[in-house]
């Protein structure tokens, strides 16, 4: 809902288009988005195909789930926001996470359970899940994992250790 939202700062009109009748959004969320006179709702209905045009997309093609008509709505961009779950299930088990799936990471730092494993972005942020902050979050581990290879440098040249850094951002 906040995406739905957000958009209707730059289009005309934003339809969401759920595949249930109903939403999972906080309440607060949806009757803030159902007072949003510029958002139209199509409930209940599963995306099929997006509908090539000229320059980017001209509509969506969905199906009602009550009746099974196909109808397409016109549209000149699509935004996918389906849910919000860390994709952190690859480490099965080995850095700790919060109960849906979110890396725990040490306060005001990018540092996880494991030493010199560092997370950022949408895996260690249940509560803001934007580009902006992840981007913010991204250059705060940078800074963690410089810290850690200096102080860690000596030995790890020593022992002749390959270093791999990367961040996975859902």
């Amino acid at each position: 809902m906040e995406e739905a939202h957000f958009l209707t700062r730059f289009a005309k009109e934003v339809r969401v288009v759920h595949r249930r009748n109903q939403l999972k959004a906080s309440q607060i969320m949806q009757d803030r988005a159902r007072h949003n006179e510029k958002i139209e709702w199509s409930l209940d209905r599963t995306p099929l195909e997006v509908i090539p045009g000229e320059k980017g997309v001209s509509g969506l093609r969905v199906r009602d789930n009550q009746t099974g008509d196909e109808e397409i709505f016109e549209a000149d961009g699509i935004f996918v926001a389906i849910g919000h779950r860390p994709n952190t299930e690859f480490l099965d088990g080995q850095l700790l996470t919060d109960k849906q799936g979110y890396l725990i990471v040490k306060p005001r730092t990018s540092e996880t359970s494991i030493p010199g494993v560092f997370a950022c972005g949408d895996v260690q942020d249940p509560h803001y899940r934007q580009a902006i902050t992840s981007a913010g979050s991204g250059a705060i581990a940078a800074m963690d994992c410089e810290r850690f290879l200096e102080k860690a440098s000596d030995r790890l040249i020593k022992k002749q250790t390959s270093i791999m850094y990367g961040c996975s951002m859902v």
